[in-house]
């Protein structure tokens, strides 16, 4: 497929969730597959370093606590090795760090040669549980970390990585959290943040060098996105209207109306729902993001737990609606390129170390400074992004990927902004220095004729039934989160609620008639209302701008 034959690039991004705990014990037929199927031991040390646990396919959708995910926790999983200068990550702090998490200790936050010491010091009982968990008279829980999905569980993602080109070696940009991962997929840069910062972004964005190369983008969403950090993608008409619901992009593959690029971004929003699993709000859950803490369950539900109608399992049926909606058209499909892939692990096992020495998006420290930061340092502070962070599943589909492909260049979440240069703007310059470095993935599409009919795989069974019903109620004017208090909130979903308030008083401020309702919400119900304020005023945009 010649680089002037794609029309459109696709790229959906799931949370949370890493390579092997995904697509680990996928029975991909090709031996370069770097699973767990084969090799081994595939192993972590448990707290108390007596014995160690193996990884294993018996992981439920559903899990009691979400691993940890902020910087300082992942490279406690990571779990660097070696001198203060040139230090490798080992992945063997996995288990250790979950048992933490579990019982409610925080995480050791200075690194280096005399790290330990300062974190002693500083916090005598870090392994032990603080009085507040709700875990903390519960042991051994860490090695729930090491399950990894059976393929029975992602039969949509594990169909797809057998049936297209499965990524063996990406790995997400940052070692961290949501935020900056995202972050990279736009700008090929955190902004220099490790965490969530909750702040306006101001790089120049993927979205923005397209349209000064003359290609159009749209971005598809249900609830907060993420995306929202970026306010010049937004803050003008013309750029507003390019905001759509989910449920617009099957539309817009019938129509003929797909742009050049096509962020999707799942629902983030929280399930209505106790973790004993009782309604909370009588209206159907609508997030499908795979974030773990949408997927949760009591401690006392979690050993017995039958899997039902799942933020899991409705992730499922999002990428088979985005692939059968392409199927259907095949003089579209024979014309895109559809990535899936996730923000970050989530705090979930990996075996394959993450590359070091890779390019940070700017200038990195000199060598003085990472030795003196080698002494002692707080973890997130000295990072100097030429550390990526743990794999993540990523699967490039097109008719014209052979069945079975399998790609091992290593490359992070950069190599989307890099392939929609190299196929949309080959003379413009690359964003950041990781948009240069990491590799476009176009080049996996190099069949001479497309894949038709039988050739391609029907996932229609795994679609959405009510799809569009439960995408209705989420945006309607009624109250879906009903009974739903502030304390119900995942912590992970506070930085989008807050966000929503953000972008209404940045509407309010330009006039926006929409966001001039009043309402007397609670924080989890205004974030909601704020999308569907978000998306009138970007349909009304869209009827005011001029025919062409």
């Amino acid at each position: 497929m010649a680089v002037a034959e794609i029309e459109h690039v696709i790229v959906l991004v799931l949370e949370n969730r890493s390579f092997d705990h995904m697509l680990g014990f996928l029975a991909h037929p090709d031996p370069r597959f770097d699973g767990l199927r084969s090799g081994g031991p595939y192993e972590n040390p448990e707290g108390s370093g007596n014995r160690s646990i193996p990884a294993t396919p018996d992981a439920k959708v559903v899990i009691p606590a979400g691993p940890d995910h902020s910087h300082d926790g992942v490279m406690e999983q990571l779990a660097l090795r070696g001198t203060p200068v040139e230090r490798k990550p080992t992945n063997q702090g996995f288990v250790t760090s979950y048992e933490r998490k579990y019982r409610g200790s925080t995480s050791p936050k200075f690194g280096g040669l005399l790290g330990p010491l300062v974190n002693w010091w500083t916090q005598l009982n870090w392994w032990g549980p603080r009085k507040d968990s709700d875990h903390a008279a519960i042991q051994n829980r860490g090695p729930l970390v090491m399950r990894c999905q059976p393929p029975g569980n992602v039969p949509v993602l594990s169909t797809l990585a057998l049936e297209f080109a499965v990524c063996t070696r990406w790995f997400c940009s940052v070692p961290g959290e949501t935020w900056p991962n995202r972050n990279y997929f736009h700008a090929a840069t955190s902004d220099g943040e490790t965490n969530i910062e909750l702040r306006p972004y101001t790089d120049r964005t993927i979205f923005e060098l397209l349209e000064d190369n003359g290609r159009g983008w749209h971005i598809y969403h249900d609830d907060t996105p993420q995306a929202w950090a970026f306010p010049r993608l937004w803050d003008s008409p013309d750029r507003h209207a390019k905001w759509f619901a989910l449920d617009e992009f099957a539309r817009h593959v019938r129509t003929g109306q797909l742009p050049a690029y096509s962020f999707l971004e799942p629902n983030h929003r929280p399930t209505l729902h106790t973790l004993d699993h009782s309604p909370l709000g009588g209206a159907p859950d609508v997030s499908n993001s795979q974030h773990p803490e949408n997927n949760l369950v009591s401690e006392a539900s979690y050993d017995e737990f039958t899997p039902g109608d799942t933020d899991f399992g409705r992730a499922e049926s999002l990428i088979a609606d985005i692939y059968e909606a392409l199927r259907a058209q095949p003089e579209v499909f024979e014309r895109s390129l559809f990535v899936i892939t996730y923000d970050e692990h989530g705090g979930f096992y990996d075996h394959v170390p993450p590359p070091t020495g890779v390019p940070s998006p700017g200038d990195s420290h000199s060598w003085l400074r990472r030795l003196v930061t080698g002494l002692v340092h707080k973890k997130a502070a000295a990072f100097d992004f030429t550390l990526l962070g743990p794999r993540v599943p990523a699967v490039v589909v097109s008719p014209y990927v052979a069945a079975g492909k399998i790609d091992d260049t290593v490359r992070d979440h950069a190599s989307v902004p890099s392939t929609l240069r190299a196929v949309f703007a080959a003379l413009a310059p690359p964003l950041t220095r990781r948009d240069a470095w990491s590799p476009a993935f176009h080049t996996l599409a190099d069949l001479d004729q497309p894949r038709r009919g039988q050739e391609l795989p029907d996932l229609s069974g795994h679609t959405s039934r009510q799809a569009h019903e439960t995408v209705a109620s989420a945006r309607s004017g009624t109250n879906p989160d009903a009974g739903v208090a502030e304390a119900d909130m995942p912590p992970y979903y506070r930085e989008f609620a807050a966000q929503a308030e953000y972008v209404k008083g940045h509407l309010l401020a330009v006039g926006e008639p929409e966001a001039a309702r009043e309402t007397q919400l609670a924080p989890i119900e205004k974030a909601a209302e704020v999308t569907r304020m978000f998306h009138e005023a970007a349909s009304r945009h869209r009827d005011e701008l001029p025919s062409k």
